[in-house]
């Protein structure tokens, strides 16, 4: 087997003053040195390896995936401007550095870290935070043309992996995929899938009856979709492959918020701690406006909506209130019963000027909308 090579350096700062050396290895992964591992992680390096050695301590089982195989990777550096060029270096992969501090920040999130555990735990919490305002800044950038297209990766694992999960097109030659194939992947509702698509005008092409007789079907027209399209409409759709992508890919934010968390109250909490050090205030005045949540470092606004909630508002003076506070500030307003997930990706395709509304819920929640429909 070749031997790996670190090929690229650079130093990562995250946190303020504190600085890890970053590789790209021969094989495209991206890693820190160990060193920088646990510098990042605020531990020394030995204790970061007995640390894996032994990993996972019981405390962070319940926070993690099994099947990921901790090991440390030796490695060969050649990058130019790094200081252990030409020498050999242990260092951990983004996925296993991702690992613990998702681990850890889950691990302080519901509070049962051991005291000696802790400190690492609200390091993480804040790695966390860091690494929203990172995807964020990537988002904006590429949104730009400065840097690659972080929502174009996103579709890509997506697309491996509904092919790996069983995806087949009934027009293979073509690649495209019909409703019913859509349908079957996902497992839901013809009625569920159709309305999807119509609600989000997801793009589609016209078959022809030549290329429909051709693949062994008989209706005289019909629409196919791109694999891109399923791939939006399976992140999109809450279903149990959709959720199953959205772990793979995302990991498993969703469960720091549970669903059966119930208003603001709850979501104050879960916030405080995911934007501490960022500015964040609860029930915010602008002037003679008022707002639930605040995040002043990212100019954010997040307004926490249920069903009962601003119902008895006027009508015109809210839309005059969200006139004024989105030519300054970026505003998601979100149902309470929405996934942490949910509200990052959220946060991932925010812009100025417009209000991103996350109140998609039918999927996950389908016995409050019957609830609601059987009083009616």
């Amino acid at each position: 087997m070749e031997e790996l090579k670190a090929v690229h350096y650079g130093e990562i700062e995250l946190i303020p003053e504190v600085k890890s050396d970053g590789y790209i290895l021969s094989d495209g992964s991206a890693c820190l040195s160990e060193r920088g591992a646990a510098n990042l992680l605020g531990m020394k390096h030995v204790s970061l390896r007995n640390m894996v050695a032994t990993w996972p301590s019981k405390t962070l089982k319940q926070f993690i995936n099994n099947d990921l195989n901790m090991v440390a990777t030796l490695v060969n550096v050649t990058a130019k401007g790094s200081h252990y060029n030409n020498r050999k270096i242990v260092v951990y992969d983004s996925e296993i550095i991702g690992t613990i501090i998702h681990a850890y920040a889950m691990a302080e999130g519901n509070n049962v870290l051991q005291k000696n555990q802790m400190h690492i735990g609200r390091r993480c919490v804040i790695l966390s935070c860091a690494l929203v305002i990172t995807a964020l800044k990537i988002a904006i950038q590429q949104a730009c043309g400065i840097t690659p297209n972080i929502q174009q990766t996103v579709q890509e694992q997506c697309i491996k992996l509904m092919k790996q999960f069983g995806l087949k097109a009934s027009f293979p030659k073509e690649e495209l995929y019909t409703k019913k194939d859509i349908k079957t992947f996902l497992d839901r509702p013809a009625s569920t899938v159709n309305s999807y698509i119509k609600k989000h005008n997801i793009p589609h092409e016209k078959l022809d009856y030549e290329t429909i007789k051709a693949n062994g079907g008989t209706a005289t027209h019909m629409n196919g979709y791109h694999v891109i399209s399923v791939s939006n409409i399976a992140l999109g759709m809450d279903s149990v492959v959709g959720i199953e992508l959205k772990k793979q890919i995302f990991g498993d934010t969703g469960t720091l918020v549970r669903t059966d968390t119930k208003g603001e109250i709850e979501w104050e909490k879960v916030l405080a701690q995911v934007f501490k050090g960022f500015g964040f205030y609860h029930n915010y005045s602008f002037g003679s406006y008022r707002v639930d949540f605040f995040v002043a470092d990212l100019n954010l606004i997040l307004e926490c909506n249920g069903y009962q909630k601003h119902r008895y508002y006027n009508q015109e003076e809210e839309r005059q209130r969200e006139i004024l506070l989105k030519q300054n500030y970026n505003i998601i307003r979100f149902h309470h019963k929405i996934t942490l997930e949910q509200l990052f990706n959220g946060i991932l395709n925010i812009k100025m000027g417009k209000v991103v509304k996350l109140y998609d819920i039918e999927p996950l929640y389908p016995e409050i909308l019957n609830n609601n429909q059987s009083r009616l």
